[in-house]
């Protein structure tokens, strides 16, 4: 009864964050008319960033894990119906033009048959390896069992292990998933199965709304199947790397900067919810940290010697990424890590990068991807 209690608790702040989300983002770019089931599914992953990040904090100040970590998730949900309610004024009514001719509904039932097939798959391959694949195991799925055990009293032993675990990387998919684990009272390998579905299909997903916002629905749906027909982002996603999670909110950043173009009324709001999704990528891999300070590097190159350089665009654009940013920060500054890397002198730095074993090593793991256990099957359809 009290696992069943529990459950409904952690639903019911997830999906509720994400409702809200939804309504404060579609909100801003597009006026949707479908199931708002399925459109909360898609913005799920915001929900869970904003949830890891205060798990995280839970962790780092408080000894009673679980009534502060309650306390604080329900501040939240306030927070932002109040940002909901100041919002809502402003959105965007741009509607989606409709289709109904023949081939349209020909690729809309292949679209959904195909994705259905590709979640079937999922399914199987995952539960016959429900721990993900080696790098998912190390530098998430571990991190999720020292954050979660002992009501999270020994995680800092995770940052003390030798510098093959990779101790350094992001905290993201490891809080979201020990704070599922923490609801529940017990460790399941299920959790970390759906969590990467839900980003698989909110990458798919996303990418068929803002394509059908921006171009012909015909279009989006070509888009979205070529996609869904890729096995190597099925096959990532099944491995429980955090490619597809990253993937999801530098898709979002473009969008929200693709948007700003089309509606000068919110430009400064859609800037801002870029940086934010900018700055996420940071919190997810050490990639999208890479990613994010490149980007924000170049704009500040581009704009340097431009008298708009300190415009308000770019400036709420820095807001939103600092603010996504913090926890990634705390946790790299204040939490130190063995590394491999930064061990190494210049030349075996060098040698490091430009080692074409390793760099054929891992060409060869992704050709044979497509071979493995009939995948090619799925890129075939």
């Amino acid at each position: 009864m009290i696992e069943i209690l529990n459950l409904s608790l952690y639903i019911f702040f997830t999906l509720s964050l994400a409702f809200i989300i939804k309504k404060i983002i579609f909100g801003y770019y597009m006026k949707l008319e479908e199931n708002s089931l399925l459109t909360i599914l898609i913005i799920l992953p915001f929900s869970f960033y904003f949830s890891s990040v205060l798990y995280f904090y839970n962790v780092i100040l408080f000894d009673s894990l679980k009534t502060s970590l309650i306390i604080s998730e329900l501040l939240l949900l306030v927070l932002f119906i109040f940002i909901f309610f100041k919002i809502l004024k402003k959105k965007n009514e741009k509607k989606i033009k409709e289709q109904n001719n023949y081939l349209f509904k020909l690729l809309h039932w292949f679209f959904y048959s195909l994705f259905t097939l590709n979640v079937f798959i999922f399914f199987i391959k995952s539960f016959r390896s429900p721990h993900g694949e080696i790098d998912a195991i190390v530098s998430w799925n571990r991190p999720a069992r020292f954050l979660f055990r002992d009501g999270g009293k020994y995680w800092l032993n995770n940052f003390k292990i030798e510098e093959n675990f990779n101790s350094q990387y992001p905290l993201y998919i490891a809080s979201s998933v020990s704070r599922n684990w923490l609801y529940l009272n017990f460790e399941t390998t299920i959790f970390p199965i759906i969590f990467h579905l839900i980003h698989y299909f909110s990458v798919i997903f996303l990418l068929f709304y803002s394509l059908r916002f921006f171009l012909k629905k015909s279009s989006a749906l070509i888009s979205s199947i070529i996609l869904s027909s890729s096995v190597l982002f099925l096959q990532i996603s099944v491995n429980q790397y955090a490619d597809i999670p990253v993937s999801y909110f530098i898709l979002f950043s473009f969008i929200f900067l693709a948007c700003s173009k089309k509606n000068k009324k919110l430009e400064l709001e859609l800037f801002f919810l870029a940086g934010l999704s900018i700055g996420i990528t940071g919190w997810i891999k050490n990639e999208g940290l890479i990613y994010s300070i490149s980007l924000l590097s170049a704009i500040i190159f581009l704009r340097l010697f431009d008298k708009s350089f300190l415009n308000k665009k770019n400036i709420f654009l820095i807001i939103g990424f600092l603010i996504a940013i913090i926890p990634t920060f705390i946790k790299n500054i204040l939490y130190t890590f063995p590394n491999i890397f930064l061990s190494l002198n210049f030349k075996e730095k060098i040698y490091f990068f430009l080692d074409f074993n390793r760099i054929i090593t891992v060409f060869k793991s992704m050709v044979n991807v497509f071979f493995t256990n009939s995948n090619y099957i799925i890129f075939l359809l």
